[in-house]
């Protein structure tokens, strides 16, 4: 019997000792939170996905194909991030089409009244330029991006941040306001962007070419390589002279619609050349958006800014928060959104034909 006491004393010291431990990590895990995945168990994970990433071509992966985000439910505030900008990137909104790169309002509201949640805090497209030449910007900072300037931004996607006083850009196509031009989506007119630009200093439009937004092959679009006709290759000479051309059209044409400085740019399709760079620069362009994965810093080059996707009907608000952070804590290898969502829809594989009218 005595010995049966001193057995059942011995376990339950053991059970309280285990217990105080467990308290203790849970109070100091935030600290390792990541730690529980090494890269190599990233790369298994990452590597799971990629046959099926593989197979997408302008369709989304399935929400069973997703990694699992459960291990990032919680991250401490001291966790987070310091001197560095998520840069958001989302194209088209629509409560009922869908695709690739199509958000509902109601998805794109959800994911910003979360990260708000998670204390991220939203600046404008000028105090993300002053960062980058050294000034300061608040912990845990998003920068919310929209490519292509179609016109359910301004009517749907603007209303949502206006209401939450969250600023913002878009990278507008210059040449989509002809009308002539050939556009699936209706895009903003000159007015509309008028009337949100000199209504609301922090909100910017900026340039996304004029007419070169189209894909030339499935690794060049229009700005990128010289273009083909009749089986014949235009010189180097006048590729240069022609994306110079478009990208001072496109310009000119944003000047007079906002009161700020028109400097920024957003590759189509997040393609970009060492001699596209050159040229952007000579127009006036100073800060350029990729759609590679990661997080800006002050180090980053200013002409190859990466952005995280948050535009795919699957990133619900959760896997866009722990996107960032994962980005964070190990840049390079996202698990919460694989390359095929990442770079999905429109910015995949729009056809020249579609586009070239433009």
């Amino acid at each position: 019997m005595k010995l049966f006491k001193i057995s059942v004393f011995v376990i339950t010291g053991l059970v309280t000792a285990i217990a105080m431990a467990l308290i203790l990590m849970a109070l100091y895990s935030d600290h390792d939170l990541f730690s529980s995945f090494t890269t190599a168990q990233a790369n298994r994970i990452g590597d799971s996905i990629q046959g099926a990433s593989n197979n997408v071509v302008n369709q989304p992966l399935s929400a069973n194909q997703l990694p699992p985000v459960e291990q990032f439910a919680s991250i401490a505030k001291k966790d987070r991030y310091q001197h560095k900008v998520a840069v958001l990137m989302y194209h088209d909104i629509d409560p009922v089409k869908q695709g690739g790169d199509i958000i509902t309002p109601a998805l794109f509201a959800a994911q910003l009244d979360y990260l708000r949640s998670k204390d991220m805090n939203f600046i404008s497209l000028e105090q993300f330029r002053l960062f980058m030449e050294g000034g300061k910007v608040p912990d845990n900072a998003v920068l919310v991006t929209f490519d292509d300037g179609y016109e359910n931004f301004y009517t749907t996607a603007y209303p949502i941040m206006k209401q939450r006083h969250i600023p913002g850009v878009s990278f507008v196509i210059t040449g989509d306001f002809s009308k002539g031009a050939l556009v699936a989506t209706p895009h903003m007119t000159k007015a509309e962007i008028q009337n949100m630009t000199r209504s609301d200093p922090n909100m910017e439009v900026q340039a996304h070419t004029n007419k070169l937004h189209y894909k030339t092959s499935d690794t060049t679009d229009a700005l990128t390589a010289p273009s083909v006709k009749d089986g014949v290759t235009e010189t180097h000479e006048h590729y240069l002279a022609r994306i110079e051309n478009d990208l001072r059209r496109c310009v000119e044409a944003l000047r007079p619609l906002t009161p700020h400085v028109v400097n920024t740019f957003a590759y189509p399709y997040g393609l970009h050349t060492p001699e596209v760079e050159k040229v952007a620069q000579d127009v006036g362009i100073r800060y350029a958006f990729t759609t590679e994965l990661g997080l800006a810093t002050r180090d980053t080059d200013l002409m190859k800014i990466p952005r995280i996707n948050g535009g795919s009907p699957l990133i619900d608000p959760e896997r866009l928060y722990n996107s960032i952070m994962w980005e964070n804590q190990l840049p390079g290898r996202n698990l919460f959104i694989p390359d095929s969502i990442q770079h999905s829809g429109r910015e995949a594989g729009e056809s020249e034909k579609s586009a070239s009218s433009k």
